[in-house]
């Protein structure tokens, strides 16, 4: 099926009538400094978890509550506060703040599907690496509800750089048929114990989409999984046939062990497969050969083995492909019938703008988009890369993706590794980053990165299924803003102050009153109301 019955999907699932929100508090951390600039929160055996309890008291009418993470050391840091009321048509008889924001629940776009990270091999490696109970603390803190609710878990296809080596789940040279199919050890003991207990512990839907980094070496032109190589033969051909059916296989094979899969991106990052000396697993695809593999081979094999419902993401690569992809893929009727969305990377956004998104979605309004991976420390000198455990910079950084893709039609937002370990591994081709989680095995403790708890501002309180709405400034201003309504009619405004100073400012709501508040230098912030 197209977007359009995703779309038409999420918007059913509204309800009629407000649920009043109830904050819950969120206990302390334990603070270190690692002498970046800010802190983690420590989690061990031995030291409590920081987490949300569950709220006991409703916001009563015209009150708001505001969760504060910050540079200086706030963690979801509570309070509440009560708008005032007017009489003069909801105008500020108050000059001192810098920007009013004006809410708009009437006017909505988008629906939201969620936030998420990935099930990469390394994240089970560096979960399993530490005592069962401590296990439970990490996986809780992103999918419970006393943690942060992730809704999306991105599963790699076989093995990527975030493996210890490359293979694949049909090594059989010649098997067409894919008669020797099999998923790997590590998905038996990697991913899929640990995606059920994402799902036992959380009391959202979780959303589980795969993605191929290479079809196995001997259906690549270069013989190997990793390296510049494409898909042997062309579209309709055997290779692409055996190919097609490798993923449904892959949804069987998940389904048969409990874990049922949402969607499919057609191929992680297809540009790497034309980049000369590439280190690690790839293939390469123009939008062309994408677009006639979809056609001939994926959308009807899927939907011969019965699984038409499974969301088709085109792309799976980085912003500046989206507009002419879409245009190759989407404007192909043929093809177009087969794809429900299109999948973005959050690499060199900087050198794209985000309203090539917004071009896109108007000229294919019924195909959702999904930014699909992100991390930080993947590039720049030695001292950039990896782990810098309390940099609040990066997850700035996060903030500000998740709202400027948000503000540009993006239904969601997936983080890469769930958790890496001190170096930014394991990873067979040294390519280390960072995460939200960081292992450290030897002193059986995880820390809980300034990356965690942006992306939380918007997983915690933003729900699937909720809309964004128009959230408009009185005048230019370095605060990055999003808002959203959500199933149970509640209003949330993301607020991001990238500045070294505080800025004060008002929300302007009809029906709630005006909030005054004053944001703190470097931090975000949630209202809710």
């Amino acid at each position: 099926m197209g977007g359009g019955y995703f779309v038409l999907f999420a918007f059913s699932s509204f309800f009629t009538t407000a649920v009043q929100f109830s904050p819950p508090k969120y206990s302390a951390c334990h603070s270190k400094d690692f002498g970046y600039d800010g802190t983690v929160c420590v989690c061990s055996d031995e030291l409590e978890c920081d987490s949300f309890s569950k709220g006991s008291t409703p916001l009563s009418e015209h009150e708001y509550a505001v969760y504060t993470s910050s540079k200086a050391g706030d963690r979801f840091s509570l309070r509440t506060g009560k708008a005032r009321q007017t009489s003069d048509g909801g105008k500020s008889q108050f000059v001192e703040a810098e920007v009013k924001f004006t809410v708009n629940q009437s006017e909505v776009f988008q629906t939201i599907l969620g936030i998420g990270g990935a099930f990469t091999d390394a994240a089970g490696i560096n979960i399993l690496n530490i005592s069962s109970t401590l296990q439970q603390k990490l996986l809780s803190s992103y999918f419970s509800q006393d943690g942060i609710e992730y809704s999306i878990g991105r599963i790699p296809m076989a093995s990527c750089d975030f493996s210890t080596s490359p293979y694949s789940y049909d090594d059989h040279e010649g098997d067409f048929q894919m008669v020797n199919f099999t998923l790997a050890k590590e998905d038996f003991h990697l991913k899929i114990p640990l995606m059920l207990s994402a799902v036992e512990m959380s009391r959202r839907n979780l959303t589980f989409f795969g993605s191929p980094w290479a079809a196995p070496a001997w259906m690549k032109t270069n013989g190997k999984m990793q390296g510049a190589g494409q898909l042997k033969g062309v579209a309709g051909d055997k290779y692409h046939k055996a190919w097609a059916l490798y993923f449904a296989k892959f949804i069987k094979a998940y389904e048969d062990n409990g874990v049922k899969i949402w969607g499919l991106t057609v191929e992680n990052e297809p540009s790497t497969g034309y980049i000369k000396g590439y280190a690690f697993q790839c293939m390469g695809f123009t939008a062309e050969m994408e677009r006639d593999f979809i056609k001939e081979d994926l959308g009807p094999t899927l939907a011969m083995f019965g699984y038409s419902d499974v969301k088709v993401m085109m792309l799976d690569d980085s912003r500046n492909f989206v507009e002419p992809w879409a245009d190759t893929i989407l404007g192909d009727y043929e093809t177009a019938k087969y794809v429900s969305g299109i999948a973005a990377h959050w690499y060199r956004e900087e050198q794209t703008s985000p309203d090539v998104l917004t071009a896109t979605h108007k000229k294919f309004p019924n195909y959702f988009i999904l930014n699909t991976e992100a991390c930080a420390g993947w590039t720049g000198p030695p001292s950039e890369r990896g782990v810098h455990l309390g940099q609040w910079s990066r997850g700035n950084e996060y903030s500000h993706s998740v709202i400027e893709n948000l503000s540009h039609w993006s239904t969601g937002w997936v983080d890469w590794n769930l958790a890496l370990n001190m170096e930014g591994g394991p990873n067979w081709v040294k390519n280390f980053v960072d995460s939200p989680i960081i292992v450290d095995a030897e002193n059986g403790v995880f820390y809980k990165q300034p990356m965690f708890y942006h992306l939380g501002h918007f997983s915690k309180f933003v729900p699937p299924g909720s809309q964004r709405i128009e959230v408009n400034s009185s005048e230019e201003t370095s605060l990055e803003f999003i808002g959203f309504l959500t199933p149970e009619i509640n209003t949330v405004l993301v607020i991001l102050n990238p500045e070294p100073r505080n800025i004060t400012f008002e929300i302007i709501d009809q029906k709630l009153g005006i909030i005054t508040e004053t944001i703190p230098s470097y931090s975000i912030q949630t209202y809710i109301w």
